[in-house]
């Protein structure tokens, strides 16, 4: 007889809160039958400062443009690194006023879909920005940013690593965890495992 062990309960999700300068990364253990997720890894890319690269395509094409390349390229690295399950990112969103933002992360969605279907065949997963927040939030709902930080720090079935300080990340690393949370939450639901 067949029998499942406790690592075939574990689901790992890539979670990226997206950007073109800055992008933050997350990687989560969940457990599909509790719903515990286990951080294991956090980080905020600066592309600036990792654009040596990617020199010639500030000649060739832009600014924009190579720091794009270049945190596609870490995208695989980590990718094939971290082989997840999952790669999921907060879906673009259009504000009247901020087009060059939805613009710019509309471009850096073409870069990391492709990196993702190229490690993997599969397309990544989006999370729009009010499931995310609505997904770390146990009090009144809202669309307020400043209050991730919190609401993360409070979660009950958040696992953080030794190393990983839940006072001391980015607002992208924030943002990212609760892109992850509202995945696996969505994934629990799919798969029976929440009704």
């Amino acid at each position: 007889m067949f029998e499942l062990r406790d690592h075939d309960y574990l689901y790992r999700i890539m979670a990226i809160d997206n950007g073109s300068s800055f992008l933050g990364l997350v990687i989560l253990d969940m457990d599909l039958r509790t719903g515990v997720h286990e951080i294991l890894h956090t980080v905020t890319y600066d592309a600036v400062k990792m654009l040596d690269a990617h020199k010639q395509s500030l000649f060739s094409h832009s600014p924009r443009w190579a720091r794009q390349c270049t945190l596609q390229d870490q995208i695989r690295d980590d990718l094939e690194y971290w082989s997840p399950d999952a790669v999921v990112v907060e879906g673009f969103f259009f504000m009247p006023g901020r087009v060059t933002s939805f613009e710019t992360l509309t471009e850096m969605m073409v870069f990391l879909r492709q990196a993702v279907q190229e490690y993997s065949g599969h397309d990544l997963y989006r999370v729009s920005p009010g499931e995310a927040k609505k997904a770390v939030q146990t009090g009144k709902f809202t669309m307020k940013k400043v209050v991730i930080p919190d609401c993360i720090r409070a979660l009950d079935n958040l696992r953080p690593r030794p190393h990983i300080d839940l006072n001391n990340l980015t607002e992208h690393e924030y943002d990212a965890i609760a892109v992850g949370i509202a995945h696996g939450e969505r994934i629990r639901r799919d798969t029976g495992f929440v009704r």
